[in-house]
């Protein structure tokens, strides 16, 4: 059973890697916590989700997800996107954490190119380029710029039930005191937080690439969007005066 901490308490310090051999003879990468080799488990802070897929079969018939039941997942990112129209700075500290695992991820697999990714003599900036980074940029459809950033949470449908069979998983949605709703449903733009842990590091992507793949076991709905504080004025719109402008009533004669 996994310990969840929160996470403005973990320390990256106590995070360890080793190498360790696959079912299919590759060598892969092991990282835990300290020597109890505990799973890295978190809680993580308030945040804007957009693409939420936790209920349901998931991704399963979307534009992006895969053709086949069996390979459903259900997804969650967690943005960066003010709340009640401020920044979000514990997603700021938040990322910092990650990116701070991130990094020790890479000098490990520096140290051990060869037997991960069968390379060598990679520079860690090298090495950095092929590196899938945990927290990723958002970019602004029309213009291309970047718009901020998000962290990804995926978890298969259907588990390995232990017999050489699957059975349906199922994501706990909560509401904001962590009781667990029954017909919870998670919309794009509310505010959520979720247990997250460390559910493998993939390497071999794409050829070379390597990274860590979060997964999610519970959603906790803080606000849902309909209940997001709506703003009372937009400043703008005071720069310019009419002669003609009237107060707004609701039920004009």
């Amino acid at each position: 059973m996994k310990t969840f901490t929160q996470w403005n308490t973990f320390n990256t310090d106590t995070i360890k890697f080793a190498l360790g051999q696959e079912r299919n003879g590759k060598m892969g990468v092991n990282m835990f916590i300290d020597d109890t080799a505990r799973e890295i488990a978190l809680v993580t802070p308030a945040c804007v989700t957009h693409w939420p897929r936790v209920t349901g079969d998931g991704n399963f018939g979307t534009m992006w997800g895969p053709a086949e039941i069996g390979k459903a997942k259900f997804t969650l990112d967690m943005s960066d996107a003010p709340v009640c129209d401020a920044p979000n700075v514990n997603f700021q500290a938040f990322a910092s954490i990650l990116t701070a695992i991130d990094e020790r991820l890479l000098s490990f697999v520096f140290d051990n190119q060869l037997k991960v990714l069968g390379r060598k003599n990679l520079s860690k900036d090298e090495l950095r380029m092929l590196q899938i980074k945990s927290v990723k940029p958002r970019y602004e459809k029309c213009t291309g710029s970047l718009h901020g950033h998000s962290v990804q949470f995926s978890a298969l449908k259907f588990a390995n039930d232990g017999a050489g069979g699957k059975v349906a998983r199922k994501i706990n949605v909560c509401d904001h005191t962590g009781k667990v709703l029954p017909n919870g449903v998670v919309q794009p733009g509310d505010v959520v937080a979720a247990t997250m842990y460390a559910n493998q590091v993939y390497n071999g992507v794409g050829g070379d690439k390597f990274g860590i793949q979060w997964s999610l076991e519970d959603v906790q709905v803080i606000c849902q969007r309909a209940s997001i504080p709506q703003k009372l004025d937009v400043p703008v719109f005071g720069y310019t005066q009419y002669d003609f402008a009237q107060a707004y009533v609701d039920e004009p004669g």
